[in-house]
């Protein structure tokens, strides 16, 4: 019975390890290409390990570094979008979590239509739009056009959130002579916290993830870094180094931000799951 069970956790093991070499090694791989000569990029057979070459990241970000001025770019491009759809999010969560109303499921069933809608089908309209109003190259465009993704999924984690704070609270405030509005910034926003900094985190990755909205509205000083990827794919050839070179450095700041807010993620996520 023992060896039985020893049997299949090994199984087990090497099942989860073929599942981890199949969707992390393409990564490492990348990871790999970008601190490698471009003339070790196809090597046959490929090579695992080779001399360590920092010059991919020294074209991309310091010489002639085009792609330094794109970074910075989409840390303007995904802070405002995330600081933006906040307060109307939280708005609406709020509303759609306490009021009785006609039409919520209706409304967050429109929400959710809007994040499963391809974003390309969204561009045309927001171009011409962006155009009439002169907004076409600007921030301020790419930021506002991010909205029509950004607040429906914000809604749709807060409301989550804010279903699970107790209205006992929010009544036993009222009783002490709160209205609406102080009940909800000193109950509601707090007791949500985790929620909001889970919200904001997912929001700003989806947003510095987004390419369509900044490859159609953005000039060539308001490009965001994963739009820069694209320029690499020239008729010369593919630069492949340049390439993994900007990919690393574009994950840097979604795994910063986790590995620094990490333990609200997990105290988000388990919001509401234990009842007191």
């Amino acid at each position: 019975m023992a060896r039985m069970q020893t049997r299949h956790r090994i199984v087990i093991y090497a099942l989860m390890a073929l599942v981890m070499i199949f969707f992390l090694g393409p990564i490492l791989w990348f990871i790999l290409l970008a601190f490698r000569h471009p003339s070790q990029a196809y090597t046959l057979p490929p090579q695992l390990f080779a001399e360590l070459y920092l010059g991919n990241f020294r074209d991309t970000f310091v010489d002639p570094g085009n792609n330094a001025p794109q970074l910075l770019s989409s840390v303007i491009v995904s802070s405002g979008a995330t600081l933006l759809s906040l307060p109307f999010a939280l708005a609406a969560a709020y509303a759609l979590s306490r009021f009785a109303m006609r039409g919520k499921d209706f409304i967050m069933n429109w929400y959710i239509s809007l994040l499963i809608a391809p974003p390309i089908v969204f561009v045309i309209p927001y171009f011409i739009l962006m155009s009439r109003i002169g907004w076409a190259g600007a921030y301020r465009a790419m930021i506002v056009t991010l909205q029509t993704l950004a607040i429906p999924f914000s809604v749709w984690l807060l409301k989550s959130f804010m279903d699970e704070v107790p209205l006992d609270l929010e009544e036993a405030a009222w009783v002490d002579g709160a209205n609406r509005f102080a009940a909800f910034f000193r109950i509601i926003i707090p007791l949500a916290l985790p929620g909001i900094i889970v919200t904001s985190m997912f929001t700003f990755v989806f947003s510095w993830n987004n390419v369509i909205f900044p490859l159609a509205l953005s000039k060539q000083s308001t490009t965001t870094l994963p739009v820069g990827t694209i320029s690499f794919f020239a008729s010369t050839g593919v630069y492949w180094g340049h390439i993994a070179a900007t990919a690393v450095v574009a994950m840097l700041p979604p795994m910063i931000i986790f590995l620094l807010l990490g333990r609200y993620v997990v105290r988000g996520l388990t919001f509401g799951a234990v009842k007191g």
